[in-house]
């Protein structure tokens, strides 16, 4: 694991114990819970689905997943050790889902060709060091009949959210590693057909559907 991946891997371990603690926090949980479930229905799951949950953390949106799935198969893979053991201990025993540390997250998967029939990746692709080669594999290990869902945040269009978006944007820099700046569209344009599904938070957060 290089040195960005390291400092990104420990900064999730050391904030597991509050990770949760602040999705909890009022004015963030109730929007941010919203915007996952709406993620989750976006996937259009079918019972038999292989589906990947690309940057799980503490597992939050896997039970929503296994709701619409009786003979397929989940996968959640972290970078970090700290964040995969606690999803694990607060979802109990599903034999449906298997949970990943991946030392390289998803950027250099083990996954072969076509596997998975949807992705989707909640506040992911902000954080991953390579996030353009992470989009890159994401379009080699899903079906082509698939899609992938993308959940995340980025610079709002609405000149009127700048000076709201800007101390946030860098906020997530200093204290999570988050990078709100990215051009995470532009990049899945590059690889996928890509499909604006919905806007919140004056267009700084938003939900892409992508089709290979």
């Amino acid at each position: 694991m290089d040195k960005s991946k390291k400092k990104v891997s420990k900064r999730y371990d050391s904030w597991r114990p509050f990770y949760d603690l602040i999705d909890q926090f009022p004015l963030i949980s109730r929007p941010q819970r919203n915007w996952k479930r709406r993620a989750v229905r976006y996937l259009e799951l079918s019972p038999e689905d292989k589906v990947l949950d690309v940057g799980t953390g503490t597992g939050q949106i896997l039970p929503w997943i296994v709701d619409d799935m009786s003979s397929g198969k989940l996968v959640a893979t972290d970078i970090s050790e700290a964040m995969i053991s606690h999803a694990r201990n607060k979802i109990g025993n599903h034999p449906e889902i298997e949970m990943r540390v991946m030392n390289d997250d998803i950027e250099n998967s083990v996954f072969p060709d076509d596997y998975f029939d949807k992705i989707i990746a909640t506040f992911t692709l902000t954080t991953i060091p390579d996030f353009e080669k992470a989009v890159s594999e994401c379009a080699r290990i899903l079906d082509p009949d698939g899609h992938m869902i993308i959940l995340d945040t980025g610079k709002p269009q609405n000149k009127f959210a700048l000076p709201l978006f800007y101390p946030m944007m860098i906020s997530a820099k200093i204290f999570g590693r988050t990078h709100m700046d990215r051009e995470i569209k532009k990049t899945l344009s590059d690889h996928f057909d890509v499909e604006l599904m919905e806007e919140n938070l004056l267009g700084m957060v938003y939900t892409l559907k992508c089709e290979v």
